[in-house]
């Protein structure tokens, strides 16, 4: 039977871009929060600029803002974080995935939201509170895509967007400072690092006590590789280093956790909505068409290209050019 959920006092903070008006959940467990406020955006959301806040560091830490500012200001005994577009389901029912390991979704209207879970706040803390953190599936990376080559481990998936996300060399740093700053895990990052599954997407719930630890070991590191980082030619992608070493440190983290120590986890499907504005009936209709159209074509197109072919190789190649230089 669903138990109450003011029980319990359950917080996901769903970080929402200042630019997008997406469409909110209607459940009270979940709380929108500005990333970015600090730029502007609609004044009716809560932004994270209020308090002890790094809200202005946006462009270079992300939805980190949010979960920052949830931590210095607000009191919870469950934390969550979830992006504007990815979502944990919390139905039972189980999804195909992609090769990224997410769940793929049009567009987040209310039949979806049904669908996976996300408006009945009772049933949500029922499935929350026996656990002491909730979080994605792992995506195996041999499945991955990825701008070159093929990866078996997690420390190959990150280098093969040397260039594109980050310079490489920032792995080491962030193994370096792990050692300096956060010992306790060291070990543990150079497992997850030759490991052959992805923890990542920065979407979670947990109790207050790991929540603490989670930014107690990401903020010190991302704020000194971001002091130590020149920046001079990057492109907006790569300005992004810090939020992405703090997913490598968020992938570190339940690794450690999960294998480590004795917390009782609930890993649950990520889902991925390609539409999280408010849209009418026609392009609803024709999201779906389109994509349904692009599963199709590249369920098609696998047996032409298949993973780590040359065909294929020669094809990213030409695909992350094009971006890369739209990117600039």
């Amino acid at each position: 039977m669903p138990m109450p959920c003011n029980r319990y006092n359950i917080k996901i903070f769903v970080s929402r871009r200042i630019d997008v008006n997406s469409v909110a959940v209607d459940n009270p467990l979940y709380i929108p929060a500005r990333c970015g406020a600090f730029f502007g955006g609609d004044t009716a959301v809560q932004g994270d600029d209020a308090g002890d806040n790094i809200s202005q560091k946006r462009n270079s830490f992300c939805e980190f803002t949010v979960q920052y500012w949830a931590w210095k200001n607000v009191a919870a005994d469950y934390y969550g974080l979830c992006h504007y577009r990815r979502y944990l389901s919390f139905s039972e029912r189980k999804y195909r995935r992609d090769d990224h390991g997410l769940v793929p979704c049009a567009a987040l209207t209310p039949s979806a939201m049904r669908r996976f879970g996300l408006l009945d706040a009772e049933t949500m803390a029922a499935k929350i509170v026996p656990y002491d953190l909730v979080v994605p599936q792992p995506a195996p990376i041999e499945k991955m895509p990825l701008p070159q080559g093929r990866a078996k481990t997690v420390r190959q998936l990150w280098e093969a967007h040397d260039g594109i996300f980050f310079e490489k060399e920032v792995i080491d740093r962030t193994l370096l400072l792990i050692d300096e700053l956060a010992p306790e895990y060291s070990s543990s990052a150079r497992e997850y690092f030759a490991s052959g599954f992805h923890r990542g997407y920065n979407c979670y719930v947990m109790r207050r006590e790991l929540f603490d630890r989670l930014c107690r070991l990401q903020f010190p590191i991302m704020e000194t590789i971001e002091r130590e980082l020149d920046t001079t030619g990057y492109t907006d992608e790569m300005r992004r280093t810090p939020a992405y070493v703090g997913e490598m440190l968020f992938g570190v983290f339940l690794h450690h956790v999960i294998n480590h120590e004795f917390w009782r986890v609930s890993q649950r499907q990520l889902v991925l909505f390609e539409e999280t504005r408010k849209i009418n009936r026609l392009t609803l209709a024709r999201r779906y068409i389109s994509f349904g159209l692009e599963r199709m074509i590249k369920i098609a197109a696998k047996p032409f290209f298949p993973l780590g072919s040359k065909r294929r190789e020669a094809c990213k190649a030409v695909y992350y050019r094009l971006t890369k230089a739209r990117r600039k």
